[in-house]
C-alpha cells in the first residue's frame, strides 16, 4: 500500500515523539533518581534532628523531676542529669561534683562534698535525706565525726588504687562485697597487678555494670 505525502508526514512525526520520549527518559532518570536521593536525605536529616530535639527535651524533663518520696541519689555513681534532681543542685554544681569524684575519688561522708566548689555546709545538710553513700565506709550517720574515718590508705586523688588497696578498701566500694574485694585481689596476685581499670572486667564476678559503677571510684596505680 502506498502511503501519501500527508500520511508519511504524520508517521514521520510520530516516530520522532516516540524516539524524543526514549531519549528524555534516558537523560531525565538519573536527575529524577538524584533528586530522590537528596529527598531521602533532607528526611533523614529532619528525623535526625527531631530526634536530638526529643532527647534534650526527655532529658529537660528529667531534670525537672522532683525526686519521690524516699528516693535517694547515690553520689559516688549518679549521673549528671540524676544529681541536677537534688535540691539546690543545678546543672552547674551537678557536673562540678561529677568532675571532682572523677578527679579526686569517692565520697566517704557528706562532708566530702563541701570540697567540690560552691556546695557549702548548709547546701550539704539539706541533701542528708535525699542521698546516700554506699561507699561512704562503716556504720554510723553520714556526717557525723564516727563516720568520717575511712578505712586506711584510699588514695586521695583518682580514686581507690586497685594495685594497693586491701580487702576492706576495696569492699567498701558500691557493689563490691567481701567475695568480690577477695577475688579482686586474688586476680592481681595471680596476674602482678591492673594496668587499666577494665582489667576488672577478667576478675570473676565482675560484669560491664560494676565496672561502669567503679568507673569513676578508681584506678589502676603503678
Amino acid at each position: 500500500m502506498t502511503l501519501t505525502e500527508g500520511e508519511t508526514k504524520a508517521l514521520l512525526a510520530s516516530s520522532a515523539l516516540v524516539l524524543l520520549a526514549a531519549v528524555g527518559r534516558v537523560l531525565l532518570a538519573p536527575r529524577a533518581a538524584d533528586l530522590a536521593d537528596r529527598g531521602l536525605a533532607r528526611v533523614t536529616e529532619v528525623d535526625a534532628v527531631l530526634a536530638v530535639a526529643e532527647s534534650i527535651r526527655a532529658e529537660e524533663e528529667r531534670r525537672n523531676q522532683p525526686l519521690e518520696p524516699g528516693e535517694r541519689i547515690d553520689l559516688n555513681t549518679a549521673a549528671e542529669i540524676e544529681l541536677d534532681r537534688l535540691p539546690g543542685i543545678g546543672p552547674t554544681l551537678a557536673q562540678a561534683i561529677v568532675v571532682d569524684r572523677q578527679r579526686r575519688g569517692p565520697y566517704w561522708n557528706l562532708h566530702d562534698l563541701e570540697r567540690v566548689p560552691g556546695l557549702g555546709s548548709s547546701t550539704v545538710k539539706r541533701l542528708a535525706p535525699h542521698t546516700t553513700l554506699p561507699a561512704a565506709g562503716r556504720g554510723g550517720v553520714l556526717g557525723t565525726t564516727a563516720s568520717r574515718s575511712r578505712p586506711s590508705g584510699p588514695a586521695e586523688v583518682g580514686g581507690v588504687d586497685l594495685n594497693r588497696a586491701s580487702v576492706e578498701e576495696l569492699q567498701a566500694l558500691p557493689g563490691i562485697g567481701p567475695a568480690r574485694a577477695s577475688a579482686i585481689v586474688r586476680w592481681r596476685g595471680e596476674h602482678g597487678r591492673f594496668r587499666t581499670v577494665e582489667d576488672l572486667l577478667e576478675v570473676p564476678g565482675i560484669g560491664p555494670a560494676t565496672l561502669e559503677r567503679l568507673r569513676a571510684l578508681v584506678r589502676a596505680g603503678p
